[in-house]
C-alpha cells in the first residue's frame, strides 16, 4: 500500500498544486507545529480534517486517501496499544481488565487518554507531510532543501533514495501481481517460496537499476553535484501570511484545555 502515494496516479495533485514551494512549505510547518504543538487532540483533529477536505476537493477519493493512510496507521496503533495496555503483577484501577496467571493485562482511562492523544497527534503530523510530498514534485521539495542549506550530499541522496523507492516498489507490485495472477500464492508453501523469489527479484532489480542509473548521470556529465531546472510560480506572499495566521490559530486551540 506504500506505493499508492508515491504512485504515478497522484501525479495530479503536483501538476494542479502550482504555487511557489516555499508557499505549500509554510502550510506544511504550519500543519505539522499545529499538530506537535498542542496539549489536545482538537488542534491535529482540524488539521487531518482540512488537508483531508483539500485532498477530497482536489478529486482524490476517499478509498484513495484510506489507502494511502493505512501503512502508517498500522504501524501507530501497535506502538500505542503498548501504551494503552498494562501489564502488571498486581491488580489495578482499571477500565477492562483480565488475568493470565500471575499477571493482569488491561487497559485504565488514563492510558485510554494517552494512547487516543498520541494516535491523534500522530494522525496530524502524518497528513501534515503527506500534504506536502502529494502537492509537491520532487524537484521542489530538491528546492527546498537546497535554499535550507542542507548539505549537497543529503540532497542528492534524498532524491536518489525517493526516486528508488518508487521504482522498486512499483517494480515488486508488478511482481506480486504477475506471480499472483498465476497462483503462485495458492498455499503457504508456495507463498513463502515466492516471497522469496519475489525479494531476490527486486534485490537484483535495484542492483541493475543502481549500475544503469550511475552510468546514465556519469554519461550525461555528473560530477557530484546534481542540479534540477527551477522554474516556480512567482511567490505570493499573501498566502504565506494565510499559512502564518493559521499555524498562530492552531497552536492557539491547541493549548485549550478540553
Amino acid at each position: 500500500m506504500l506505493s499508492v502515494f508515491i504512485s504515478e496516479k497522484y501525479n495530479f495533485l503536483q501538476a494542479k498544486i502550482t504555487q511557489h514551494p516555499f508557499e505549500k512549505f509554510t502550510f506544511f510547518v504550519a500543519f505539522l507545529l499545529g499538530s506537535l504543538l498542542t496539549q489536545n487532540i482538537l488542534s491535529p483533529f482540524l488539521v487531518v480534517t482540512c488537508i483531508s477536505t483539500f485532498f477530497l476537493y482536489h478529486a482524490l477519493s476517499v478509498k484513495a486517501l484510506f489507502q494511502i493512510a493505512a501503512l502508517p496507521m498500522s504501524f501507530m496503533l501497535v506502538a500505542v496499544l503498548s501504551i494503552i495496555c498494562i501489564i502488571s503483577q498486581e491488580s489495578f484501577e482499571a477500565i477492562y481488565i483480565t488475568q493470565i496467571g500471575d499477571y493482569y493485562i488491561g487497559f485504565s482511562q488514563i492510558s485510554l487518554d494517552i494512547g487516543i492523544f498520541i494516535i491523534v497527534k500522530a494522525m496530524g503530523a502524518m497528513f501534515a507531510f503527506y500534504f506536502l510530498i502529494l502537492t509537491s514534485p520532487i524537484d521542489e521539495i530538491e528546492y527546498l532543501l537546497r535554499k535550507m542549506k542542507l548539505p549537497d550530499l543529503l540532497v542528492e541522496l534524498f532524491v536518489l533514495s525517493f526516486r528508488f523507492i518508487t521504482i522498486l516498489l512499483l517494480f515488486s507490485r508488478q511482481c506480486y501481481l504477475s506471480q499472483k495472477k498465476r497462483m503462485a500464492y495458492r498455499s503457504f508453501s508456495s507463498s513463502i517460496r515466492s516471497l522469496g523469489m519475489l525479494i531476490s527479484s527486486v534485490l537484483i532489480k535495484s542492483l541493475i537499476h543502481a549500475d544503469f542509473s550511475q552510468q546514465a548521470l556519469l554519461n550525461r556529465g555528473y560530477r557530484g553535484e546534481m542540479r534540477f531546472i527551477e522554474i516556480h510560480e512567482p511567490f505570493v506572499l499573501k498566502r504565506s501570511i494565510i499559512a502564518l495566521l493559521l499555524m498562530i490559530a492552531l497552536v492557539a486551540i491547541g493549548q485549550l484545555r478540553l
